[in-house]
């Protein structure tokens, strides 16, 4: 995420700040433990998007366009669609790096890209995702015009994978129930992003992971969900590519993409 910097145009930031000593393509190294992984031995993609929230925070820190600087406004950064796709996940014992680069901002959304790197420094895959500030007394999109400045971050670097998809709402779909509990919220009391993915993996039984490796995944956030609002999980299969969403009474919460291939 990228995070906000005071000030009333877009050249306030630039006349505010030394831009020396500013990152364009910001880097930051892990160590994958056994107790992370998942029964494959594998990153899951939940620990993996929880990195690139990590980094994206340290990156805004870094310019910044952080925590701090929007706090004090009543705002906060929220991540509101992700594309990744991996040639595969670092493995247990395993050194891994993630870089992160804004690759466009605009009034209401910024773009930031990643790519992560084994040890080796190899790349084994790269993530889109799409960013909004949001005002934490109304929970609408706030006007981030001000960060215009960080334009002139942006880097001569592309990401060659697709951004997140246009999901749809499903029109065919197998459902199950489940209703949100304690330990699916976060610190904002609110059930946190990863619980929504990890209900979309869990559709799939042991065997179904052992046997296939998740190599493109898109989620689209479309509304916070709370401690004790039950959701329908649906599944929809579209050839070699599974749609998915989480509703609440008829109500979108997130859409999904998965795609596997042979593990």
């Amino acid at each position: 995420m990228i995070d906000e910097i005071g000030g009333g145009g877009a050249r306030e930031g630039m006349e505010k700040r030394d831009m020396l000593g500013m990152e364009k393509v910001f880097g930051h190294g892990y160590f994958l433990t056994p107790a992370e992984c998942n029964p494959q031995g594998r990153m899951p993609i939940t620990l993996l998007i929880n990195r690139l929230i990590e980094v994206a925070t340290l990156h805004a820190n870094q310019l910044g366009i952080g925590f701090a600087s929007l706090v004090d406004r009543g705002e906060t950064w929220v991540l509101s669609r992700v594309a990744v796709e991996m040639r595969r996940y670092p493995r247990w014992n395993e050194h891994y790096r993630v870089l992160t680069w804004v690759c466009s901002i605009n009034r209401l959304f910024s773009e930031r890209d990643f790519e992560i790197l084994d040890g080796e420094g190899e790349v084994l895959g790269h993530a889109r995702t799409v960013w909004a500030v949001m005002n934490t007394n109304t929970r609408q999109v706030a006007d981030i015009s001000r960060m215009e400045w960080v334009r002139e971050l942006i880097p001569d670097k592309e990401c060659p994978v697709a951004k997140p998809s246009r999901l749809r709402p499903l029109t065919a779909f197998e459902s199950s129930p489940y209703r949100f509990t304690y330990c699916d919220l976060d610190f904002n009391r609110h059930v946190n992003s990863s619980r929504y993915i990890e209900l979309l993996l869990n559709q799939w039984g042991l065997e179904f992971h052992d046997h296939h490796r998740l190599t493109r995944f898109e989620i689209a956030y479309l509304r916070e969900a709370v401690y004790g609002e039950t959701v329908e999980v649906r599944m929809q299969r579209a050839g070699e590519t599974y749609l998915a969403e989480l509703a609440h009474e008829g109500e979108g919460l997130c859409r999904s993409l998965l795609r596997f291939c042979d593990a």
